[in-house]
């Protein structure tokens, strides 16, 4: 397959991405709210947060098929990531990936997360300072990724996860869908991928609710049981490149831009950026654009060869205006 048909096909596959979901609507619209499992829209890799997550097209490890299935196709060796992330109101996230070539040019890789919180007690109406009673909220999803390469420049990935929530005696599940694309253009080191995340079916929890309503002959309130209303996943469509204008001499300097379009809230550019030094020492800032929480972040990074494999550790800040800052830790390993 040539370079001009690896292009038409990096355009089809985009263009059907954005007319299936109708992905370029009015540059801000907000839609804040109309979504559930909104912790898949938390970033999990303190080295892709150390670049304000502009890093659909960034190669970095493990981690990445969260944010592009495609790139498990550009990972030779087999991969390990493993990320805490200490979010504000106590709540912790923990993920974990790998990804491994499993024969020729084709790859295997999973993933996994869990967001949970110490139990919380039970307020109401008439009891705002608590019941005495305590409920539990937990939300997980676990993923399958597979890729392939389909030529020395252009490779593809897709994950099928499944993911679940848990709050208050409540369940909610569904199976959600990844897919991307990377492309290597050819001129320099610049690449361009696309991803879309998240895709699936509305959803809403089992069982009922009461809801209380006037009768219309009575005059008087009454309690109904009534469904829950469902909801879209948080899926969510990228598109991005990235170069490498420095790679001399042990320095490397990479620079990303990225355009995000989430169906629950509004579109938004992101550029990244990541200095590194022999390979070993990395130093990261990101900022996002028309964002309001979360627009500035930087990180810093160790990667240190031990025996048969590679030892990285990473740390990433993002701000928080009206809430405590997140903290993000990863630990990755590299088996040669």
């Amino acid at each position: 397959m040539n370079n001009k048909k690896i292009s038409i096909l990096l355009i089809l596959i985009t263009l059907s991405f954005v007319s299936a979901q109708n992905l370029f609507p009015i540059l801000g619209g907000q839609r804040a709210g109309t979504s559930v499992f909104t912790f898949l829209n938390i970033g999990v890799s303190a080295r892709a947060v150390g670049m304000g997550e502009s890093v659909v097209a960034i190669n970095q490890d493990a981690a990445s098929i969260y944010y592009n299935p495609a790139i498990i196709a550009q990972l030779e060796d087999t991969e390990v990531s493993i990320s805490q992330i200490k979010w504000p109101a106590g709540i912790n996230y923990d993920y974990f990936s790998m990804t491994r070539r499993v024969f020729g040019r084709n790859y295997l890789g999973f993933n996994g997360g869990i967001l949970h919180m110490e139990p919380m007690m039970e307020t109401t109406e008439y009891h705002p300072e608590g019941t005495g009673n305590y409920f539990r909220f937990q939300d997980r999803f676990f993923g399958i990724t597979y890729g392939a390469k389909m030529t020395d420049r252009f490779s593809f990935g897709i994950t099928i996860k499944h993911v679940a929530e848990d709050m208050a005696g409540h369940h909610m599940d569904a199976f959600l869908l990844d897919m991307g694309t990377f492309y290597w253009t050819g001129y320099r080191s610049l690449r361009f991928c696309a991803s879309l995340s998240n895709f699936g079916e509305q959803v809403a929890p089992d069982g009922t609710y009461e809801k209380r309503i006037l009768d219309q002959n009575t005059g008087f309130e009454i309690a109904e049981m009534t469904s829950f209303e469902k909801f879209s996943p948080p899926t969510q469509f990228r598109v991005g490149a990235a170069i490498d204008p420095l790679d001399l001499n042990g320095q490397k300097f990479t620079f990303s831009l990225q355009l995000n379009h989430p169906v629950d809230n509004a579109e938004y550019i992101v550029t990244g950026f990541e200095y590194s030094y022999m390979k070993m020492l990395f130093i990261r800032a990101g900022h996002k654009f028309n964002k309001y929480e979360e627009n500035l972040s930087f990180g810093v990074g160790l990667l240190i060869p031990v025996g048969p494999f590679k030892v990285r550790a990473d740390y990433g800040y993002a701000n928080f205006d009206h809430l405590s800052d997140p903290q993000r830790f990863s630990v990755g390993f590299t088996f040669l």
